[in-house]
């Protein structure tokens, strides 16, 4: 069976869904269908919630409204959604908001672009089974019968609105039925594993969207729509955004809707919960959920080198020389998404041995259980110098702290880190030379630890201007820094010299 087939097969499957998901009542009062009409012109959750009952198993997230209602607004927009995986940006911006505009009488014509045609006419094709099967739909707006297919990559609905798929780079010039130009353009997911690699080929793409695709939309009022997630910093996208590189500002006169799979310790749409969004990242791992649900791509090995991380078996705890637990909690008022860190390091000689660790997205409170607990497993046989920074210690000891301290009887003996820190980046690419000479060594009895790979997928993504969490080599700094001070004053013997004349002294 060929793959056309196949695609034609499925295609007629998703029609039965949405025709069978959208009944009619035949014996439904006039009053009420012109009801339900005026409010789904004004009103997108309940258009879509009303007519789309195969895609809405929740209520619209408010970034999906609030998007749509910007989208309508301005007859000119320009507009980028940066939305996570399976956040509903394809069904929304392909199929959902033209719907909508074509109801308002604001629709003259649609160009649907993927990375190649077969994914342009594919996407295309959800847009056709709604005009064609969706009953409801043709029941309140009137037939909608189509000419043409999206297997050919063209249609035209019974309004005489024309709808076309084309693939990245091809030529859009004399895209119109008879008068009428499009004024709806979406771009999905133009960006490809390849093509990111390749600056030259991205930097055409984006002159090819701005010229000859965004030139072929109608003059008076056209909206273009750009939507995926960043999977590189530097893709299409990023480029289309214009924040591409550190500092860089965003391009002008665009709307630009950016969203993570969790905001502010929250799903940014009720349709999954926390429990269900932390699974998915689980088994996806780090990088790739930072790529595909936090726009966060992060290109592993730029600093620290996979080759250069040692896995060994570590001394016994009393063989240490001096044994440091480093804590950066982050800020205060940051979210639950944002991760808390404790690395514990362990000096003898010139090695430096990563013993366990704390590496995880929760508050302040789960990570002082974790150095309480610690400390309590470990102090029979090993003192545990604990630290900080003194900033948050001041800020934090008698709150986060004391609530423990008094379910424990005792205040964990914490220490801050007074020195004045230079600069974050540099402080941390300096550790580099430690894992590259290989003086560092991590425990493998650790190895298939959430934490200790949690904390390895941090300082391998660790890279300038990157926006990946920094916790874990941030609290590795800290605690290398304060071994490498005890190390000194250790090996810092006295001496006694002559004098050799004047205040000049002999060693």
């Amino acid at each position: 069976m060929s793959q056309l087939t196949d695609k034609i097969k499925a295609w007629k499957e998703h029609c039965k869904i949405v025709q069978e998901s959208n009944p009619v009542d035949p014996h439904e009062p006039l009053a009420d269908k012109q009801a339900r009409i005026a409010q789904a012109k004004k009103d997108y959750n309940f258009f879509v919630k009303s007519y789309f009952k195969h895609y809405a198993d929740a209520d619209c997230a408010p970034f999906q409204v609030s998007a749509a209602n910007k989208v309508a607004e301005d007859p000119n927009i320009f507009a980028i959604l940066e939305w996570p995986r399976e956040h509903a940006k394809s069904v929304h911006a392909d199929v959902l908001i033209p719907l909508w505009l074509k109801i308002k009488g604001e629709l003259t014509g649609l160009v649907q672009v993927g990375k190649n045609w077969d994914d342009a006419a594919g996407l295309m094709g959800d847009l056709q089974a709604e005009l064609e099967y969706n009953q409801r739909y043709i029941n309140d707006f009137g037939v909608q019968k189509t000419t043409g297919s999206w297997e050919t990559g063209n249609f035209i609905d019974s309004e005489g609105i024309e709808y076309t798929a084309i693939g990245r780079g091809q030529s859009p010039r004399g895209i119109r039925n008879r008068a009428k130009r499009p004024n709806y353009c979406s771009v999905d997911d133009i960006d490809d594993d390849e093509l990111v690699e390749n600056p030259d080929r991205v930097q055409k793409v984006v002159k090819w969207i701005l010229g000859s695709l965004y030139g072929a939309l109608a003059i008076k009022g056209s909206r273009m729509l750009i939507v995926g997630n960043r999977i590189h910093r530097k893709s299409v996208l990023a480029h289309m955004v214009g924040d591409v590189d550190e500092n860089s500002p965003k391009r002008k006169g665009i709307y630009h809707s950016k969203v993570c799979a969790i905001e502010n310790g929250k799903p940014a749409w009720e349709r999954y919960t926390l429990a269900e969004l932390q699974l998915k990242f689980d088994r996806m791992g780090y990088y790739l959920t930072q790529r595909e649900y936090f726009h966060n791509p992060v290109t592993e090995g730029k600093i620290f080198k996979r080759e250069w991380i040692q896995w060994g078996k570590i001394p016994a705890l009393r063989e240490f020389d001096m044994i440091v637990a480093y804590f950066d909690p982050s800020y205060k008022g940051k979210t639950s998404n944002d991760y808390k860190a404790v690395r514990v390091w362990g000096a003898k000689g010139y090695k430096r041995y990563l013993i366990t660790c704390f590496v995880r997205q929760c508050g302040i409170t789960d990570a002082v259980k974790w150095m309480y607990d610690l400390h309590e497993r470990l102090r029979s046989q090993v003192s545990i110098n604990f630290y900080m920074e003194q900033v948050f210690l001041q800020d934090m000891f008698f709150d986060d702290f004391e609530a423990e301290a008094k379910l424990r009887g005792y205040y964990l003996p914490v220490a801050g880190d007074t020195r004045q820190k230079p600069d974050k980046f540099m402080r941390i690419h300096s550790t580099a030379a430690f894992y590259e000479r290989g003086i560092t060594v991590y425990n493998e009895a650790e190895k298939k630890s959430p934490d200790m790979q949690a904390g390895l997928d941090q300082v391998l993504g660790f890279e300038k201007g990157s926006a990946v969490h920094d916790d874990a080599p941030d609290a590795d700094e800290g605690a290398l820094f304060i071994l490498q001070e005890y190390g000194r004053q250790r090996s810092a013997e006295p001496r006694i010299g002559k004098r050799s004349g004047g205040n000049k002294y002999s060693f």
